[in-house]
């Protein structure tokens, strides 16, 4: 069974609700989920994970995201993703994302966000062809 690892910048209600959703809808797929708080991560936890979906962070947190980012074993072979919440969402957040994840990991596939935490109709399309 494949494996998706899911891991939450912070516990802010709407991020993990969308890390909780994204985790359902992959479990639904037929995929083994984990969720994970960037703080209690161990680069264990990315032992037979097939899929990594990383969350944002929010402007004012942002050099916690750098330094687990920093700490990151290489991730050649899984296949990555971001997403994030908003309520104004900043353009470049996925840029600055793939920034500090370019040493780590190709680019990642797929970038989602939402608003309220719910998966859109373009959320679940775009999960079903990252893990094909």
């Amino acid at each position: 069974m494949k494996k998706a690892l899911i891991i939450v910048q912070n516990n802010q209600s709407t991020t993990r609700k969308y890390g909780e959703e994204i985790a359902a809808f992959l479990l639904n797929r037929g995929l083994s989920t984990e969720l994970v708080p960037i703080n209690s991560f161990e680069p264990k936890n990315l032992e037979n994970t097939d899929y990594l979906l990383l969350s944002g962070w929010r402007n004012d947190s942002n050099g916690e995201w750098e330094s687990f980012v920093k700490k990151l074993p290489s991730l050649n072979g899984i296949k990555t993703a971001l997403f994030t919440t908003y309520k104004f969402l900043g353009s470049g957040i996925f840029r600055k994302m793939k920034k500090y994840l370019r040493d780590k990991a190709e680019d990642p596939e797929i970038a989602l966000k939402s608003r309220d935490g719910s998966l859109s109709i373009d959320d679940k399309l775009a999960l079903n062809e990252f893990i094909k």
